[in-house]
């Protein structure tokens, strides 16, 4: 390709991800059906970038996409909102995962007669939604800062869950001896040694934010430190979707979170300055303009991976039935979650509805399985990338239509007073 071509396809998808945020705000259309778009018509339509240069990188930019996504996703959220909905947040996560991916299962064993082995791998790849896809839709939503944070909650839950069970899976029949109780103290033990290394990060971190922060390359030496987190936490099998977004979490809520520890932390160090707890506005600056340069390529790679020979029709049938058994699957889930939740009781069902989108974490886990060797159907990675597509797709008409709903409201509101 010519370098002066490929600099203007490089700067063009940056003018298009401006673009598409600014129209975002006017048409209600989210970015990444623009993106995705940009690039289907860029790879599979008119060839100008090969796809299958992509699937072999496909692991690496996604995961380094995911990283940036749930950092940032964490530097914005709020401690104490965090806190009040974490319970719900847990709850709604397994719920949503367990019932998607019994849900799916059934429809595979049902409907298209497969193997059990077979159909279960489909439930565990489909059962959980892609906070890579959820994150950035959700601070353009209109909705309350309570659901903002339950929903991004729920879907590093249920994506965590997907790589969990799957990769289980993979070892139970490559005879590892896996048993309910075993299963549930793995995830367990995942989740916590996540955690732990998110807090003892984070507060170590933290103490010398307010003085890194201020200094040459503070943001990268923090990214490199995220970097090498999330790897730490893959060697001592935690998950790294949750130890980053813990770790954003404190490090966006340090200078609070000494503030309400203040006497404590005087005990331990009598020269300590709150001041040195706070992260630079600079650096979360920086931060969210890398995270939307990744996130913007993100999607236009989405678009590449796609192949249209994959979609034959009896691969598009397994697909729309299982886009029905989402949403089947998530107006039950939040129906039986909404008692509990106060955010969801007082939000309309469409508001979440939507947000059934599958991203490149269930991509990854279906190259893991086939590289496995203990799955071989060919039909497997069309189903994926025809799911991920027409999931991103129904995602971005429900948020259209709840946005415009609500955009109207306001209207109607506004006259009336």
């Amino acid at each position: 390709m010519d370098v002066s071509l490929f600099a203007a396809l490089i700067g063009g998808i940056i003018v298009l991800g401006v673009l598409g945020d600014f129209l975002f705000t006017k048409t209600k259309i989210p970015t990444p059906v623009i993106l995705m778009f940009a690039g289907i018509i860029l790879g599979p339509a008119t060839h100008i970038l090969k796809s299958d240069i992509f699937f072999e990188i496909a692991p690496y930019f996604g995961t380094f996409a995911l990283i940036l996504i749930l950092f940032e996703g964490g530097l914005d959220l709020e401690f104490d909102l965090v806190i009040r909905q974490f319970s719900s947040a847990l709850l709604l996560g397994f719920l949503s995962f367990i019932v998607g991916a019994a849900g799916v299962t059934s429809i595979c064993l049902i409907l298209f007669q497969m193997e059990m082995s077979d159909a279960l791998f489909y439930g565990f790849i489909f059962g959980g939604t892609s906070p890579a896809v959820i994150l950035p839709v959700l601070p353009r939503l209109s909705i309350s800062k309570n659901l903002k944070t339950l929903l991004t909650l729920e879907a590093v839950i249920s994506e965590v869950l997907t790589v969990i069970s799957v990769i289980i899976y993979i070892k139970i029949l490559k005879g590892g001896q896996y048993e309910g109780i075993s299963i549930l103290n793995h995830i367990l033990t995942s989740i916590g040694i996540s955690i732990l290394l998110a807090a003892v990060s984070g507060l170590v971190w933290s103490r010398f934010m307010g003085y890194f922060s201020k200094q040459n390359l503070a943001y990268m030496l923090t990214l490199g430190f995220v970097l090498l987190l999330y790897t730490l936490t893959d060697f001592l099998g935690g998950e790294g979707a949750i130890t980053i977004l813990a770790f954003g979490i404190l490090l966006g809520n340090s200078k609070i979170l000494a503030v309400k520890s203040q006497s404590i932390l005087q005990k331990l160090n009598s020269s300590v300055n709150i001041a040195d707890f706070e992260i630079d506005e600079v650096v979360k600056k920086i931060n969210a303009e890398l995270t939307f340069l990744v996130r913007t390529y993100f999607f236009v790679f989405i678009g590449l991976l796609v192949d249209f020979t994959f979609f034959t029709p009896d691969v598009l049938l397994i697909a729309v039935a299982i886009l029905t058994i989402f949403f089947i699957s998530r107006i039950a889930t939040i129906n039986l979650v909404r008692p509990l939740s106060p955010s969801l009781k007082s939000a309309h069902i469409s508001s979440t509805l939507g947000l059934i989108p599958r991203g490149l974490a269930t991509a990854v886990m279906a190259f893991t399985l086939l590289n496995s060797g203990v799955f071989t159907s060919s039909q497997l990675l069309s189903v994926v990338f025809a799911v991920i597509l027409a999931s991103n797709l129904l995602m971005s008409v429900f948020v259209y239509y709840y946005e415009s709903k609500c955009r109207h409201s306001a209207k109607n509101e506004e006259i009336s007073n």
